[in-house]
């Protein structure tokens, strides 16, 4: 029987895109941020880069507002967000009152900062560019375009003119539909202390420290999952999980696995969906949060992607009948099993 631990709740939270990234510090001014290669024409990224560090180095409190559309509806969620640099984000979920406070080495990133990690993976896959400016929750903004190959629009971004984060970011699919769109309501900024040292990502920032210890022990898994989801996170999570994180740069894909067999029972307010003769559970009318068994595991997913991304990505994804690839690679776990393919 398999139950969904706080950690994996908090995970949720994490992938909606609103979990500051990690320590790893070094010092520079708020305004410092390399400047983009004028070849590449990625005339954003170092104003996206510097609304990152002041995601993570500035206080602020505020609501936000976030949502995510797929083949089955929306799904909404209202945060009362509180950042204290140094000590990470705590995250008040309304109506349920559920809080939950960000750990700061956290690798994903999210919305409000998205880390250099993200930000290195979202250069090699997209161009990022100056769109103008406007505003947003009466706040004026900067516009910042990430856009695909064949130039058409991946995500928006309004970062906040005076040093403040991201206040708002939409993803849109090829057909330029908004997918997933999260935003600040209202904003208050902590006052900026003169003279102070300003924390920032050091360049990197990939949490894959663990990886030589679990292929040692076996365990393989792509490096990328279908959409150029890169891998950025791989380790161990307490009680008995493998996490695996994979992102683009703009979405991120978090697959947890765990030994063991699937109490579908306990499964209320999941519904049963049938995808190329697997069986799936799915908790949310966008898709993002899905459940199967396979193979004597249970594969997790929390997603904050596209839907067309998200199911490719779980189709990837081992699913019974077991092949023999995937029951080779157990050997050497005691307690979980691997397989597939990235800030703040």
């Amino acid at each position: 029987m398999i139950r969904l631990p706080a950690t994996v709740i908090l995970a949720a939270m994490l992938l909606l895109g609103l979990v500051a990234g990690g320590p790893a510090y070094a010092v520079r001014s708020p305004h410092s941020a390399p400047p983009d290669d004028v070849e590449s024409e990625d005339t954003g990224l170092h104003l996206l880069r510097e609304a990152a560090v002041a995601g993570r180095s500035r206080g602020y409190s505020g609501t936000q507002y976030v949502t995510a559309w797929g083949a089955s509806g929306a799904t909404s969620a209202v945060l009362e967000v509180r950042n204290v640099p140094g000590k990470g984000l705590t995250v008040r979920a309304e109506p349920s009152g559920s809080v939950r406070t960000a750990d700061p080495g956290a690798p994903a990133g999210g919305m409000s900062s998205p880390s250099e990690a993200m930000l290195e993976v979202l250069a090699r896959n997209y161009r990022v560019v100056a769109a103008g400016e406007g505003f947003t929750c009466g706040r004026p903004a900067r516009l910042v375009n990430v856009l695909r190959a064949d130039g058409t629009t991946a995500a928006r971004y309004w970062l906040d003119e005076s040093g403040g984060p991201v206040l708002r970011r939409e993803l849109m699919d090829a057909e330029g539909r908004v997918v997933s769109a999260g935003a600040f309501v209202d904003l208050t900024l902590d006052p900026v202390t003169r003279g102070a040292a300003v924390p920032v990502m050091a360049a990197g920032g990939l949490d894959l420290a663990e990886l030589p210890r679990l292929e040692s022990e076996g365990r393989r898994f792509p490096r990328v999952l279908p959409g150029r989801l890169e891998l950025f996170a791989a380790h161990d999570t307490p009680p008995g999980y493998l996490y695996l994180g994979y992102s683009d740069g703009l979405s991120v894909v978090s697959v947890f696995i765990q030994s063991g067999m699937l109490d579908e029972e306990r499964l209320r307010g999941w519904h049963a969906e049938q995808r190329k003769g697997h069986t799936i559970w799915v908790r949310d009318p966008a898709g993002q949060e899905t459940i199967w068994a396979s193979g004597g595991h249970v594969y997790t997913v929390f997603a904050d992607a596209p839907a067309d991304m998200v199911d490719a990505a779980v189709a990837a994804l081992p699913h019974e009948p077991v092949p023999d690839l995937w029951t080779r690679l157990g050997r050497g776990a005691s307690r979980l099993l691997s397989w597939v393919n990235p800030f703040g």
